[in-house]
C-alpha cells in the first residue's frame, strides 16, 4: 500500500528522528517529496510505502509525537481559468509534470507525472496550483 502524507512539524517535532523511526520501527519505506524543515517546525510531504496496519501505526506514531499529519488523496490540481501559462513552474517542477506545448505556449499539465511534492504551488504567481487533501 502507498499513501501521501503531509506533515507539519512543531519545534519539539523537528528534532525528532521522524523518518528513521517509520522505517526501522514500523517497518515502512519513506520517499520524501519535499521537505523545509528548521528549529522552529516546518512542513513535509511523503509517500509512505508498507502494509496498511504498519501506515496506520506509523500515522499514529506522528501524531503522537506532534506531528500534525494530513492524507494527500488526489494530489497536485491546476485551476485552469487562473493559469496564465506564465511558464514558472515548467524549470522547477522535478517530475517534468509541467511542461509547454510549443505550438500554443500553453503550460501542459500531466497529473500523472505528479509526485505532489508542492513546489510549483509556492512559485506559481497567479496560485493556480493546489494540492488536494
Amino acid at each position: 500500500m502507498k499513501t501521501k502524507l503531509v506533515l507539519n512539524f512543531n519545534p519539539e517535532a523537528s528534532n525528532l528522528p521522524i523518518t528513521h523511526n517509520l522505517t526501522a520501527k514500523y517497518g515502512l519505506l519513506v520517499n520524501i517529496l519535499r521537505a523545509e524543515i528548521d528549529e522552529v517546525g516546518g512542513k513535509m510531504v511523503i509517500e509512505v510505502s508498507g502494509k496498511a496496519e504498519s501506515i496506520k501505526n506509523g500515522i499514529d506514531y506522528l501524531k503522537e509525537a506532534g506531528v500534525g499529519v494530513r492524507p494527500i488523496k488526489e494530489g497536485v490540481r491546476r485551476d485552469d481559468d487562473a493559469c496564465t501559462h506564465c511558464g514558472v513552474c515548467i524549470s522547477i517542477c522535478p517530475t517534468k509534470a509541467l511542461s509547454l506545448d510549443r505550438e500554443t505556449r500553453k503550460v501542459i499539465f500531466t497529473e500523472e507525472k505528479c509526485v505532489a511534492c508542492g513546489v510549483c504551488i509556492d512559485a506559481c504567481p497567479p496560485r493556480a496550483m493546489e494540492i488536494l487533501i
